[in-house]
């Protein structure tokens, strides 16, 4: 909605304009997690129309819209454009009762707005992208709570848009990785990374072809171990010498023994940096029998295809083969009577290592070197550089022969690798750690929504509200899976996520799905069956939580994808012995199916059957991915079968091992509470949390005690007798991981024995040692659902 353009424009408007575009967002579809923000933005501040709108240089961009369809329409005077150019929240109580907006074409017609509010989106460089906005057709004010939730959902958006470019970033980044590696697999060359002493880390395939090793057999193992016993000696001490001087490259060569016993020859060169070294050697074993011969192959140089070149006794060039013309760009008028390396030398070319070279050739030996030397053209290029002296027979040098060779595009695929590998190394250490992050950003807030719905479900809310907070709930619920899919996507890719093994009952199981989710399946006229067989037995060993997680995946999406159907789930025992059980289940629905094209695509991350699957139906397509991984960590499979209109059926079968006696436990939902009089210290920085933990422990008979950090809880133990701790991770000052050590290490057995439970919003995989290491006997992770706190406690009070 608009008027005329405004004539003020922002001193930094270019760079507000280019900070929105590198976010990639405009233009794009509609996303289901910035929609439901803008429900939650309706819901928060009780209007009906809400939208999340992005601003270029001349245009608004509706990336979310709830309530009403708005035209497209240039910037102008847009409500929007008012937003951004104000502090803070721009809030119109009465459109009509304003000069700026009175005559504003969405306020004389439609869609008739009377009530406007917009929190700036203000991303971390200060610049404002855009806004989250709301409408009414009536006049209204928003509360203080409104106004803080608006601004909150703005950040939110934020917070959003980041993720979604960092998680953009990163596949880039990463692929590039892959790339570099498959061509280190590929190289003729080895390619390899030693640690400090020469044992090696990695090496590629090339160890096979040259060596005879398998890469097995050479990782882990010394690489001084191949080398010649005659050459380790001055090997050594030429790298040791460099050391001393500071040097960090070197080209070294040295005979290397075969699996076979052949002796081969190597040519290294070798980077240190942070402890590695990074070497890439070639097989310069046919070079050096080429030296050995090159007299009687000299009337053929001239024809070869890398340059040849001819030197006098006292080191002026005397011939060149055509090849080297072509490489260097140089003549033999340029070069006759000259020392090669006066004229191919330039500002960045080793100049020590020249001078080594010559002083070895003066000693009448050969050498092999990798120079940086310039064309004639002043262009850089790098040349391997074979030099073999040819005596006479009073043992002077008769003359040089020089083969070279441009290894110009193998020098830059080297550093190239060598650099990718480096940044591949902190790439992934900054993955974790970003993840760890978002996490808890998003997780912290989400406690608060969903703990703070929870509590208003249980306080007799009236009948109106009821849906409002289930709506609410549902959202927050659903932004929460969101994220503990793409946690759980990558924890599984990088081998971090582990199977529990537990006793559960998939008859109790299965039901309790089927009953949670018949809600959902009813709201879209489906009837959906449980077909359970009574031959499985009451319980088995699992991962209970991986099992529901895979069950719920698949269900949901049967009942996204059907409406006035039928969906099944049945569970049949299909081979038993006197350990295990084989359990078979499956998935049908009669929904709208599955392309036959398409099946071999959609247990692929982030994709969906069809490009208007997602934005029809929502997800983000990693259902379906995370399915197919958590059943390969049961050595399991999934199989479709789908016909396009007709539905769809998912099966799959899990070997589940039969609970033994000494596997029997007391279940906890049999056990008594024993929580009266119980005293509790919660620890957390967070006013909220503590309002949270406040509401549902209180209930339950807990005397309870807050701290609001770590010094503060640790006085707090010091003077009191608690009999447990909810401990916060994060906090200013010392985090929970300190604080509870430092409990730990109190004198007295009970500051060795009282439970302490963290409560985080983290989920970075190193932290489950910290847990360990810092004394810390459980955590939670918010957000937190009021039951599993409860399990929590039962664990530790129950009679």
């Amino acid at each position: 909605m608009s008027g005329a353009r405004s004539n003020s424009s922002s001193i930094n408007e270019h760079d507000r304009v280019k900070a929105l575009r590198q976010y990639n967002i405009l233009d794009t579809p509609a996303e289901h997690e910035f929609d439901n923000i803008t429900r939650l933005a309706s819901l928060v501040c009780n209007v009906p129309n809400a939208l999340i709108t992005l601003i270029d240089e001349e245009r608004l961009f509706y990336k979310s819209v709830v309530g009403l369809d708005p035209p497209d329409m240039p910037r102008g005077n847009s409500f929007c454009d008012h937003t951004i150019r104000s502090e803070g929240i721009l809030e119109v109580p009465d459109t009509l009762a304003d000069e700026r907006f009175k005559g504003h074409p969405g306020v004389t017609g439609p869609p008739y707005a009377r009530f406007y509010a917009g929190a700036p989106l203000l991303d971390a460089q200060g610049y404002k992208l855009g806004a989250i906005s709301v409408f009414d057709t009536k006049p209204n004010k928003l509360t203080g709570e409104q106004e803080a939730g608006l601004q909150i959902l703005a950040r939110e958006i934020i917070t959003h848009m980041t993720l979604r470019k960092k998680t953009a970033e990163l596949k880039v980044n990463t692929q590039r990785f892959e790339d570099l590696l498959n061509l280190s697999t590929v190289s003729p060359e080895i390619h390899c990374i030693l640690d400090r002493n020469g044992k090696i880390l990695f090496i590629n395939d090339a160890v096979t072809t040259i060596l005879e090793y398998s890469v097995d057999e050479a990782i882990g193992t010394s690489i001084w171990t191949f080398c010649s016993e005659e050459d380790i000696s001055s090997s050594r001490g030429l790298i040791e010498e460099g050391l001393r001087h500071g040097q960090k490259e070197f080209k070294v060569d040295f005979r290397m023994t075969a699996k076979l016993g052949a002796l081969r020859w190597i040519s290294w060169s070798m980077v240190t940096k942070s402890d590695r070294w990074y070497a890439y050697g070639r097989d310069i074993t046919e070079g050096k029998r080429v030296e050995n011969e090159l007299m009687k192959l000299s009337f053929v140089a001239s024809k070869v295809n890398n340059a040849v070149v001819i030197n006098d006794a006292n080191n002026h060039v005397t011939w060149v083969n055509d090849a080297f013309e072509n490489i260097t760009g140089y003549t033999l008028d340029d070069l006759k009577g000259k020392r090669l390396g006066d004229l191919i030398a330039g500002p960045q070319t080793d100049i020590e290592l020249l001078n080594k070279a010559r002083l070895l050739t003066k000693q009448n030996q050969s050498f092999t070197v990798d120079l940086l030397c310039y064309r004639k053209n002043n262009q850089p290029i790098w040349l391997s550089i074979y030099n073999t002296v040819v005596l006479n027979n009073e043992g002077n040098i008769d003359i040089e022969v020089e083969i070279i060779i441009d290894i110009t595009d193998k020098k830059k695929a080297e550093q190239e690798m060598l650099d990718a590998k480096e940044q591949a190394l902190q790439l992934s250490e900054a993955k974790e750690m970003f993840l760890s992050v978002m996490s808890h950003e998003i997780r912290t807030p989400l406690n608060a929504v969903i703990g703070m719905t929870h509590l208003l479900l249980e306080n007799d809310p009236k009948v109106s509200q009821i849906e409002d907070l289930n709506i609410l709930k549902f959202s927050g619920e659903n932004l929460l899976n969101i994220i503990n899919d793409i946690l759980d996507f990558t924890k599984i890719e990088t081998g971090n996520l582990q199977l529990e093994s537990i006793p559960f009952s998939i008859h109790t199981l299965t039901t309790d799905i089927i009953n949670s989710l018949q809600i959902n399946a009813i709201k879209k006229s489906n009837n959906m069956i449980l077909d359970i067989d009574d031959a499985i037995p009451a319980n088995v060993l699992g991962d209970k939580t991986r099992l529901y997680q895979i069950l719920m995946n698949l269900l949901g999406n049967a009942i996204k994808f059907t409406d006035y159907g039928k969906i099944k789930l049945v569970a049949k025992q299909i081979a038993e012995t006197e350990k295990d059980v084989l359990i078979n289940f499956e998935i049908k629905d009669t929904g709208i199916g599955i392309p036959e094209d398409k099946q071999s695509y959609i247990f692929e991350a982030f994709t969906q059957a069809k490009p208007d699957i997602s934005r029809k139906y929502g997800g983000t397509g990693l259902g379906l991915a995370i399915t197919k991984k958590l059943l390969k960590l049961y050595n399991s499979d999934i199989q479709v079968k789908s016909k396009e209109g007709k539905g769809t059926a998912f099966s799959f079968s899990i070997c589940f091992n039969k609970v033994s006696d000494k596997d029997k436990t007391i279940r906890l939902r049999d056990k008594l509470p024993a929580f009266i009089n119980k005293k509790l210290l919660v620890v957390d920085d967070n006013e909220i949390n503590i309002l949270i933990a406040k509401r549902i422990l209180s209930k339950w008979g807990f005397d309870l005690d807050f701290a609001a950090d770590g010094r503060q809880a640790i006085e707090k133990v010091m003077k009191n007798t608690y009999d447990l701790i909810f401990m916060d991770i994060k906090m200013p000052g010392i985090d929970g991981f300190e604080t509870a050590a430092i409990i730990r290490d109190l004198p007295g057995s009970h500051f060795k024995s009282v439970p302490i439970i963290a409560l985080t919003a983290s989920s970075l995989e190193d932290e489950h040692e910290r847990y360990e290491a810092s004394g810390i006997n459980g955590h939670i992770l918010k957000p937190f659902q009021p039951d599993e706190i409860k399990a929590m406690l039962m664990v530790y009070f129950s009679v």
